[in-house]
């Protein structure tokens, strides 16, 4: 019998690609490894790949997959965020590691993780 072997690639449905590609590439910082016009894109983001859905929504989708981003500096990261506009939350620490919840153009949940040491 088959059996699943880990993540390859969590994805959002989004309404407006170029928007959403500019927040994920030149926003967070991912490298775009593909796109296919409105349809598809994919993002470098260490072993899982990140994606976007295309333009099939009129409204973003509630209640679908988040994302977890392993992310140094994180109190940098947060604070160039809400300067650019960005909908970011507190930064909190968790034990183990300190996220900070920000938001994509389409309201999906994007959380940025940074492990703490010890």
């Amino acid at each position: 019998m088959g059996q699943v072997t880990g993540i390859d690639t969590v994805f959002y449905q989004v309404c407006n690609m170029d928007r959403s590609v500019s927040f994920y590439r030149d926003t967070l910082g991912l490298p775009l490894a593909r796109r296919e016009g409105n349809d598809w894109a994919e993002f470098d983001a260490g072993a899982i790949n990140l994606a976007l859905s295309g333009e099939l929504a009129v409204a973003p989708q509630r209640g679908g997959a988040t994302v977890v981003l392993r992310a140094e500096g994180i109190d940098e990261i947060a604070a160039t965020l809400k300067a650019a506009g960005i909908v970011v939350g507190s930064v909190d620490d968790l034990g183990g590691a300190r996220m900070v919840d920000v938001y994509d153009p389409d309201g999906n949940q994007v959380v940025l993780m940074e492990p703490t040491a010890g």
